[in-house]
């Protein structure tokens, strides 16, 4: 895999599409909400348009299953007061993931779970990491990542990815769809890739095949 794209251990970020981002329905005998988590939309990223597939062959949630996919706030991981719940449940709906929250028992989840219940934060975002890409060109040719220009347009399909964490964030849903985040050191994303791209082209021209 070219360093182009994020590596496998890199964590991304993404709000819910505009239309029908952030809880939906709300249960207080329950303490559980149901939310759409992603539907998958083209979203600019530095190194070009990223597309996550919705599908069940294309979207791992073993940890579901196994160790938990928490609700965070703002996708802090820096402590339990950070953890504002966890998913229970998820399911694909007309082309959309979406699960269903529970609130923890917590100050901070009780918080939560009135701000939601009164409707003062709607916006859902997503912590996933990509394991495999689907690499296409304007035309929908499939091309070779170690061939790519860093001016080509080209589309990143996520044909198979998993989902860490969702969050609660404070952006309200009808402008979701045009903020989005990657994280990287020091945030300094477009700067990161250009030198990484830079590099890959330094050993192509100096005929040394670059890793994958």
């Amino acid at each position: 895999m070219s360093k182009l794209i994020p590596s496998r251990d890199q964590i991304l970020h993404r709000l819910a599409d505009t239309e029908t981002a952030g809880p939906v329905s709300y249960s207080a005998k329950n303490h559980t909400v149901d939310a759409v988590i992603s539907m998958g939309s083209a979203v600019k990223r530095p190194y070009g348009t990223e597309v996550l597939r919705i599908s069940p062959d294309a979207i791992d949630l073993t940890r579901l299953h196994e160790g938990g996919i928490p609700l965070l706030d703002h996708h802090k991981q820096d402590g339990i007061n950070s953890i504002l719940g966890k998913l229970v449940s998820a399911r694909f709906e007309r082309g959309a993931l979406l699960g269903t929250f529970k609130f923890n028992a917590t100050a901070e989840g009780k918080k939560a779970e009135g701000m939601v219940a009164r409707g003062e934060i709607t916006g859902i975002s997503a912590g996933y990491r990509v394991d495999e890409w689907l690499i296409t060109d304007e035309d929908g040719d499939i091309v070779d990542e170690r061939n790519t220009r860093w001016d080509d347009e080209l589309t990143f399909t996520a044909t198979r990815w998993q989902l860490f964490e969702a969050s609660l964030v404070g952006v309200p849903a009808d402008g979701a769809a045009v903020i989005r985040s990657m994280r990287s050191p020091g945030g300094k994303v477009v700067e990161a890739v250009k030198r990484r791209m830079r590099m890959r082209q330094n050993m192509v021209r100096a005929g040394v095949k670059p890793g994958a």
